[in-house]
């Protein structure tokens, strides 16, 4: 006879509670919480994901990964319901591996930073001349160009958006942008383009670097 408990007549809540206990067979609770909370996946495909143009089997194993999250780590729910944090979870990593397959690959991770520098250099005169700058103040204060700038906008809303429906994703925003028209304003002991061509070549190697990372846990085919 198995020693391994049957608690198919607990309902989710007794179970829930069970996982804040010190118990010697909390991995059969968490599997039966698993088995009872898995067609959670499939209504957040359903109710989010329906026209994202990728098959219902593939999101259903990111989704999978969100659910375990959420039952192995319950104590970070912050007293939210455990639907309610499965399923943000859930649609979390669904909308990781959307973005992951679908996102544009052609926006260099460098250019968040620069994003970020021209927010940063908006804000400081905004606060110093009490209004929003023209461009060839804020082209002053981070010593970039007219041109680069305007190279640099057309990046901005494509590096973190993808849309989440297929038919949205043909009207994404996929700038052409010119790198080289990003220069310094004025001469610089470190100007922008040699930053920049430093920071693709540490890129390249951060990708290799991950080739290799993913090579090794990658399972045998």
């Amino acid at each position: 006879m198995s020693d391994r408990p049957d608690l198919s007549q607990h309902a989710l809540d007794d179970l829930l509670r069970m996982l804040r206990e010190e118990r010697a067979d909390l991995d059969v609770v968490r599997e039966e919480i698993l088995h009872r909370a898995s067609p959670i996946i499939g209504e957040a495909i359903e109710e989010t994901f329906s026209t994202s143009g990728f098959p219902h089997e593939e999101l259903y194993r990111p989704g999978y990964l969100g659910l375990l999250n959420a039952v192995y780590n319950f104590d970070l729910s912050h007293g939210r319901s455990f639907r309610e944090y499965a399923e943000n979870l859930i649609k979390g990593e669904i909308r990781n591996h959307i973005r992951d397959r679908a996102g544009h690959q052609d926006i260099p991770g460098w250019m968040q930073d620069l994003n970020r520098q021209i927010e940063l250099a908006e804000a400081r005169l905004l606060r110093e001349t009490g209004r929003l700058p023209t461009l060839a103040e804020l082209a002053e204060t981070v010593n970039i160009t007219e041109d680069g700038l305007a190279e640099i906008f057309k990046a901005r809303e494509a590096v973190s958006y993808v849309s989440l429906d297929a038919s949205q994703r043909e009207n994404d925003p996929a700038p052409r942008i010119d790198v080289s028209r990003i220069r310094s304003r004025h001469a610089c002991p470190f100007p922008i383009e040699l930053r920049i061509r430093l920071a693709s070549a540490l890129e390249r190697l951060a990708d290799l670097q991950q080739y290799l990372l993913h090579s090794l846990f990658r399972s045998a085919e």
